[in-house]
């Protein structure tokens, strides 16, 4: 089911489970979505919040952020 026409809703968001690191997350996202899971380009983020690095994804089209401490932010 898509919320405001994206694949992932806040509710789906929200059960996430903790991630520990980047690998950790982008595996379950690769596993839940598939082929609809895009790999993208990662940004150094110089305030440490994210662990150094954020990688910007996306699942069909709909921006995920995961930092390198597994953190996930996903954009609606």
């Amino acid at each position: 089911m898509t919320y405001f026409g994206f694949v992932i809703s806040r509710e789906d968001e929200a059960d996430f489970p903790h991630f520990l690191n980047v690998t950790e997350a982008r595996a379950y996202f690769q596993k839940r979505y598939g082929d609809s899971y895009n790999l993208g380009s990662r940004e150094r983020q110089f305030d440490g919040y994210w662990g150094g690095y954020i990688y910007f994804d996306d699942v069909d089209g709909q921006p995920v952020q995961i930092g390198e401490d597994g953190s996930v932010h996903v954009v609606y």
